[in-house]
Parts: C-alpha cells; structure tokens; sequence
C-alpha cells in the first residue's frame, strides 16, 4: 500500500455542509492538504530563546509576548466549566409569538412580541424586549436592537443577561469602549464562568478590532488558557495578532496551526495560512493551503487563480501534492459474503453526490473475473490479479478495455460488467482519473460484488453491485475513527442498515441507490475494515429499525433534535430567539454522555468560528445581484430552534437558503458543524464586515449520536439499550424472521 502524497488534510470533506450522518464530522476533505511544517523555520529563527512546548498536549499554549509556556489554568474537572446557571423560562403569552418564529413569519414574530414590551409585569416586560433585540439584530437592526436591551436592563437591573448582551451589541455597532464598559459592568452582577467567559471574549475582540494588538493577546491568552470551548479560537485570533505584530510573526503558523489541531474544521485559520505562506514566499505550502480552501469551494476564482500560479511555479502536477490512498494490488483479497439484497453504489461521487465522469481507471481483480456486455454477454476472462486498463477514447467516444501494455481488447458505448465468479474475491479499482482532480475522492477502492462501466458523453461513470451485508462494514470504517466500544459500534452498524435498506425499498429500479459520498455512506473500499467492524456488522445482522428515520451524528450537546438529553441534567429549555443565545453560551454539564477526554476538543460539542463577510459576498453574487452584507436572519426553525432556511441581506439584493447544507456552505464553505447556532455580525457602517458563529453539536441531531452511544457503551448498555435510548419510538424488524419488537 502507498499514498500518491506525503500530505494528510486539515479541513472538513469535499461534500461539505450539513447533513443527519453528520459531513461534520471529520471525514478527510478530497484533495486538501495538511498545514505546512513551519515549525522547523520557526525553531531556527527562535534559538538562543525559551522554545514553546507542544501545544497540541492538553493544557499548553504559546504566548505572543513572554515566548514562554504556560499551563491551562482550568481543568476538565474545574466544576466551574460544568456548572450552569442560565434560566431558559419563557412567559407563557410568547407561546404563540414563538410559533411564529419556528415558521419563519419574522414579521408577524415580532409583532407579536412589540404586544408585550410594556407589560405591567417587570419582567414579562424584560423578557419580550430582549427578544426584540435579539430578533432586531437578526434583521439587521442594531442599533433598534440595543435600545431593546438597555431597556430590558432597566427593567431587571440584576439579571446579567441584558448587560452581557448590551456589550456584544456595542460591539457589534463598532463602539468598542462602550462594549467594553458593558462587559465590565457584567462582572458586578456575576462570576458565573458561561457569563464571564462571554464578556472575556467580547473584550479581546474588541481590542482585536480595534487595533491593539498588545491587549487583544493579553486577553486572548487568558482565554486560551483558561476556556476550553473556545480554545481554536483564541488560537486563530493569537496566530492573527501575532502576523501583526513586531517581534513575534514567526509565531503565527504555530498559533493557526493549533488553531486546526482543536477544531479542524476552522476555516480562517487555514485561510490565513495561505496568505502566510504566499507572503513567505513559500510555493508549495501556499499551493497546498488554497487547494484546501479550492476543495471546500471550487466556483472561487481568486482561489483557483493562485492554484493555477503556484503550480504552474511549483513545475509539478497538482495530482503528485493531493492525498490519494494508492494500492499496488487487491488487500482484502478474500472476504467472507453474507447473503443479503444487492445495492447498487455509484463510486467517485461528487459534493454533490452525483458519479463524476471518468476518463480513466485501472482494474485488478483477486480471483478469477468475467467481463460481460449486455448484448453480445460474456466478452473475456481476467485470471487473478491481471490488471486492465479502462480508458476513454475521445475520437471514437467508446470506452477501450485494453491489457498492461495499451493493447486494446474490447471497444464499448454501452455499459458492460466486471462480475468476480467466487463471492468472497475483491476487485480493486486504481488511478481512476477525472480532469477536476477537486471533483471527488480519487483513492483506490477495494470492491466486493461487480463493478458496471458505463459509457457516456466525455467519459464513464461506475455503478459497484453488492451485498448489502458485504458492504455495512466499509460504511461503518468511514464513521468510527473515534469509535471503539462494541456496543456503539453495533448500534451505528443497525442504524446503517436500516438506512440502507430504505434507500434500496425507496427506489428500487434506480440506476443506483447510494453513491459513495453520500451523508449516510461514505466508502473508502472493502480494504479499510477492521475485525471489530466486521464482528458489528455479524453480530447485529438481521436487526433493523421501522418507525422511525435512520438517522446519525458524529457528536451531540445536551439537546437533540428529538428531545433526547445526553446528560441526567435535563435543562429546561424551551425554544426562544433569547433562549438559543443563552444556550450557545451554557456550560456542557459534567455528565455530557459525550464529553471529549481531552480538555482542549470540545469543538464537536461546542464550536465558535469567525468568517470574513467579503467570503459570503462572492459565494452569493453566484445566485445573483447581492453587494454587501446588511443581515443575517434565521428563517424556518426545528421545535428547538436549529435553522433550516436563512435569508441573506445585501445591498443590492437578497437570497433565501432553504436547506442546512446550503446554509452551510454560504456563510462558511461548508465548515459549521451544524444548524443549531447563533449568529453575532460586526458592522462597520450599515454593511457586515464579519461575523461570528457559535453553535452545538453536529449535523442535524436527528438519530443516533456517534459519542453519545459510545459514551452509554462505556457506562453499559448494550447496542440494543442504546438503540433504544436513542429511538425511543422506533420498533425493531427481525429480517430473518419477519418479527416486530
């Protein structure tokens, strides 16, 4: 086995966006690259000085003005990052304003609440005039937003809520000493961390916008060393003011990439390493780092430029510097089959989970393989392990099935089948090749079953015919890098094929029915499966869910999309504008059933990322007229408040996204983890110049949690107890004897 390049990635897949099984959930992108080395040149420029220890180790950090390392003053058992005192409590009158919120009639959600922000009640009173500022900045409307809080303030002078977000709203304005004195003021009424760490935040980032650099780091090493939560960050930020800063540029790299090292999918910290290194002058790091943002957005042209000059510079191709896993002959080689319903995979699917077109691939089988046509029926025999050349020929517009030496063997426009005759042989599928080498994964597979060519228009398409037992181990190894109880494994293989068999009864005469880079179904071949995941798939065979959507999700917070709680803390939240901001900010409680190990990986639970407003700009102006960015407004909601539609504001025009993935991919090429966020704009005049994001969780919430089960593993319930912890309402077919549980 070989990989066609000596770099891994350092962002979220090709694919990227939303979805139930999660594309957040740190799948390999195709055709990134991983951050650059530069610790090497750092090291040099630093000798004679005190060297930063490791900052991917838990706890550690390198600062931008001492050079010296500190520990993380908090710990994973600081009950102080667990313990939460937000109120979710909601006057009973905004029942039907809320309504209205959850269906996206903003206006008539508004209005509902204006009803109530002179209430005789205090704090009914206080109540509905922070949702009118919560819901005014979502329109665009700050400064309306700010007389909402600094009258709710007046109502309930002690709740601390107003005043924390009275400061973000002046920051939000640009008036950063106002923003400060508001957090400041925060610090009278509370010492509660989720309060503190808020208005630390806003504080760093008003020095940050405002230009100094000296006190942004001071706060922002405060934060790095002490919040957990927002720790990629603060690394981004520190890696940012030191790029700025005399005396400690060379420290910026380090900063990003640790930046990446907690949270991968930080998208400004990989594109501010491009910029880096292209200000380097350094060639292939630069090419390396565009190509990465190029496979999150392949319709950006400024990034497709810089591609195309430093290859061109580099004097290689693009193909030699991209992660493509290589294999020189089948691995798997022999497998066991388990007599189950064929489904037809499409491979080398795109973003968009469609089969790229093929100009070129390369076929090994493990055993003995017969080559059929549809018409004229059985054409050659392949003998174990001889290879065949499958190419397209543009002057004839056929596909050509030659030998190892280019000799061609066969000539076809109709589809024809590379069927193995023994169950348990492999076929491999190498150097497949498409001219967009960012259009889909190009790794070699390793296949079970047949494998359809079929001709088309500038190329071919493959449609692999298998087992759906055969193939539930490979879908499995895709999603279960973290993955290591038995039971959770099992869970997720049950989950996995009742999807698979819906897609199958959905459809059943379609060309095919999954594509290998769909949400549910990512395959990498038969070749990445271990025994643990084989056992998962044996042990649970014959079990599948009705009654109930097969979903999953890398990683949950204490809120599903279901009502589920990860946690015997059950919080008592109910949906409000208010109430999804106070809940970004919450503390995970102490018994999260998927509480990361390390302290410093909480990004798949909580996350917090910050975007240039230019990058949502060019990404709109493909739909149409937009100029610049004026607002941001949650539409169409989930029970508990995850956004399903968007309208985007712009000068000139507006756009509505209406699914996750989509909103997704504008506002950060793909990278939020999921659609359970909240959003906080930076004006400066009337346009958005950036904005911040800060959610939970990962995908969509719905189903089964990936950490979740192995975390109900590890406390000893068995797959079928975390079944139905997770699909309370869900009945279990036994296939094999047609029973109802």
């Amino acid at each position: 086995m070989r990989k066609h390049a000596i770099f891994t990635l350092c962002l979220v897949c090709l694919g990227a966006g939303v979805s139930q099984a999660s594309i957040f959930d740190g799948v390999p992108p195709v055709g990134a690259v991983q951050q650059p080395a530069f610790s090497s040149s750092v090291s040099a420029q630093t000798q004679g000085e005190e060297q930063p220890e490791d900052a991917s180790q838990p706890g550690r950090i390198t600062t931008t003005t001492s050079l010296t390392a500190v520990k993380m003053q908090s710990r994973l058992s600081d009950p102080a990052l667990f313990k939460s005192v937000l109120s979710y409590t909601l006057p009973p009158e905004f029942e039907n304003a809320m309504d209205k919120c959850r269906q996206g009639l903003g206006d008539e959600c508004f209005f509902s609440l204006k009803g109530f922000e002179t209430d005789a009640n205090p704090a009914v009173a206080s109540a509905a005039n922070m949702e009118l500022a919560v819901l005014s900045m979502q329109r665009g409307m700050p400064k309306e937003a700010l007389k909402y809080a600094q009258t709710a303030i007046k109502l309930t002078p002690d709740d601390p809520f107003p005043v924390l977000s009275s400061g973000w709203i002046w920051l939000s304005l640009g008036k950063y000493k106002k923003a400060r004195k508001a957090f400041a003021d925060l610090m009278y009424l509370t010492a509660d961390f989720e309060y503190v760490s808020s208005a630390k935040l806003g504080t760093a980032l008003s020095w940050y916008f405002d230009g100094d650099e000296k006190k942004a780091a001071q706060d922002l090493q405060y934060l790095y060393t002490s919040d957990p939560y927002t720790i990629s960050l603060t690394a981004y930020l520190l890696g940012d003011v030191s790029s700025r800063m005399k005396g400690s540029k060379q420290f910026a790299p380090i900063f990003l990439q640790q930046a990446l090292e907690h949270d991968k999918n930080n998208y400004a910290a990989v594109k501010l390493l491009a910029k880096l290194a292209e200000k380097e002058k350094n060639k292939l790091h630069a090419w390396q780092y565009y190509a990465t943002l190029y496979s999150l957005d392949p319709q950006n042209k400024e990034v497709a430029k810089k591609m195309a000059k430093y290859e061109k510079e580099i004097g290689a191709k693009a193909e030699d510097f991209l992660y493509y896993l290589r294999l020189e002959s089948p691995i798997a080689s022999r497998v066991e089959s388990v007599v189950s319903p064929d489904v037809r995979m499409a491979l080398y699917a795109t973003r968009e989970s469609k089969p790229a077109v093929l100009q070129r691939v390369k076929l090994v089988p493990s055993g003995t393989a017969r080559i059929t046509d549809e018409k004229l029926g059985e054409i050659k025999k392949l003998a174990s392990f001889q290879e065949r050349r499958v190419e397209y020929n543009p002057q004839t517009q056929s596909v050509d099935l030659m030998d190892a030496k280019g000799h061609v063997e066969f000539s076809a426009k109709r589809p024809f089948t590379v069927t193995l005759t023994q169950n348990d042989r492999t076929l491999l599928v190498r150097d497949a090749f498409t001219p967009n080498l960012f259009e889909a994964d190009l790794s070699d597979k390793e296949l079970k079953g047949s494998l359809t060519i079929i001709p088309q228009e500038g190329g071919m398409t493959l449609i692999n015919t298998v087992r759906a037992e055969d193939l539930l181990p490979a879908l499995l190894a895709a999603h279960t890098q973290e993955i290591r109880q038995e039971e959770a494994l099992r869970a997720l293989a049950v989950v996995l094929r009742s999807a698979l068999l819906d897609a199958l009864d959905q459809q059943p005469q379609a060309d095919y029915h999954i594509t290998d880079n769909d949400p549910f179904f990512k395959f990498k071949g038969i070749n990445m499966v271990f025994p643990n995941l084989l056992s998962a798939a044996r042990v649970s065979a014959g079990v599948r869910l009705q009654g109930t959507q097969p979903g999953f999700y890398e990683d949950c917070g204490p809120l599903t999309a279901e009502g589920c709680t990860n946690t015997m803390q059950k919080p008592s939240y109910q949906f409000s504008p208010v109430n999804v901001s106070k809940y970004m900010i919450s503390n995970p409680p102490a018994d999260l059933v998927s509480k990361p190990q390390d302290s410093t990986h909480w990004s798949d639970v909580k996350w917090v990322y910050l975007f240039d407003a230019k990058d949502v700009e060019q990404r709109l102006q493909r739909q149409g007229k937009f100029g610049r960015l004026r607002a941001l407004e949650p539409l169409k909601r989930t029970a508990n408040g995850r956004i399903l539609s968007m309208r985007f504001v712009g000068s000139k025009g507006s756009y509505e996204a209406n699914t996750p993935q989509e909103i997704s991919f504008l506002l950060g090429a793909g990278s939020l983890r999921s659609n359970f966020f909240e959003i906080i704009p930076f004006y400066k005049g009337k346009n958005i110049r950036s904005f911040m994001v800060r959610g939970y969780d990962t995908g969509l919430g719905v189903g089964l949690c990936l950490q979740g089960a192995e975390g109900l593993a590890k406390e000893g319930l068995d797959y079928m107890g975390v079944i139905k912890y997770y699909f309370p309402q869900a009945r279990l077919l036994d296939i094999k004897t047609g029973q109802i549980k």
